[in-house]
């Protein structure tokens, strides 16, 4: 029997697991109890779609860790949401040690949220000019602006820096696709966007701090649901941040759920 095809809620919780394509540099391992994200940085990672019990879940965070630390990575956070088991996964997390996130790029909460429709309250800023990456050298400046605006670490930069070439190759401009935002042309802001089966995942957006409040944040947006479209996509899905949040609810974007992100401070203990 074929399942259902999954709601935009459900591709909005968690997404990593169901994107339609995952770059080298970043991989993906999926596995019955969790799905493991790897980022271009060693200090980055993310295991989602926790599908334990209370009787295995201390097996299932050795076998996370150990299969981070095989890989190199020295840093992992836990997004959960209200799929995730066993019940009360955040706590029981809390009491084996886990922490808030707040070291950047994350932050101890996030809300899964989707769009359906047209975003409203487009920008109309004419200084605000908004188009895909079109070259190598585009995509090293598109990430140059993200390092930035994410207040990313050096080591953090360092490691997305080196997979630069690599994480380009893997833009087909169907399943991948980046944008970049210009400010009185000057480049200030990028959004990157993969599929997840019917919807498109808004997977990391930033302006430049001098460059915010000026409509560019909401003209990235728009653009990339005018490419999903295109495309055949139902819908934008995106985990937004307490800075994001207001600025998706007010372009429309409906909240599914809270996560709370919890990092594994044990990781790098032998």
């Amino acid at each position: 029997m074929t399942s259902p095809p999954l709601s935009l809620a459900e591709l909005a919780e968690e997404p990593d697991h169901h994107l339609d394509a995952v770059p080298k540099a970043s991989r993906r391992l999926v596995r019955p109890r969790f799905t493991l994200l790897f980022s271009p940085a060693t200090t980055q990672s993310t295991t989602s779609r926790v599908r334990a019990t209370a009787d295995d879940l201390d097996d299932t965070i050795a076998e996370v860790r150990r299969t981070l630390r095989e890989a190199g990575y020295v840093r992992n956070v836990w997004t959960v949401g209200p799929s995730c088991r066993p019940e009360g996964l955040a706590r029981r997390l809390l009491d084996r040690g886990f922490v808030p996130a707040t070291r950047p790029p994350f932050e101890p909460t996030a809300t899964a949220m989707a769009l359906m429709k047209a975003p409203a309250n487009a920008s109309t800023n004419p200084a605000i000019e908004v188009r895909p990456v079109r070259s190598l050298e585009d995509y090293r400046d598109a990430i140059r602006v993200a390092m930035e605006a994410f207040n990313e670490s050096p080591e953090d930069a360092a490691g997305w820096f080196e997979a630069v070439p690599s994480l380009w190759a893997d833009h087909d401009g169907i399943n991948r696709y980046t944008h970049i935002a210009f400010l009185d042309g000057r480049l200030v802001g990028m959004g990157f966007a993969v599929t997840a089966k019917r919807a498109v995942l808004l997977g990391g957006s930033g302006v430049l701090e001098n460059a915010r409040g000026k409509g560019v944040y909401r003209a990235l947006v728009a653009a990339r649901w005018e490419e999903a479209k295109r495309l055949g996509h139902e819908g934008l899905i995106i985990h937004a941040g307490s800075m994001s949040k207001p600025i998706l609810e007010h372009v429309g974007f409906e909240t599914v759920c809270q996560l709370d992100i919890l990092e594994d401070m044990q990781l790098v203990s032998p």
